[in-house]
């Protein structure tokens, strides 16, 4: 079934491939390479893309944040309220 990792807020083109979709999270343990996931759309609509997690390396005692950055799509491809899952 999967689980929910993520209700986008927003979807932009940042540098390097791909978009990034916002709200950034907090993560000990980044996976590692591209994953699937499937896209969920307010209207019931699915699509599975390819995604990855960008981690910014702050220093200090807290985690580091990451966002989502999805392939083959565009920002329109993935309005706000767009719920991002795994795929088992």
């Amino acid at each position: 079934m999967g689980e929910c990792l993520l209700r986008v807020a927003d979807a932009f083109v940042a540098k390097g491939a791909g978009i990034v979709v916002m709200p950034r999270f907090t993560t000990a343990s980044a996976p590692k390479g591209k994953f699937a996931v499937q896209l969920r759309f307010v209207d019931g609509a699915t699509r599975e893309v390819t995604a990855e997690v960008d981690v910014a390396h702050m220093r200090g005692p807290l985690p580091p944040f990451a966002m989502y950055r999805l392939h083959g799509v565009t920002p329109d491809d993935v309005p706000a309220g767009t719920e991002i899952w795994s795929v088992p």
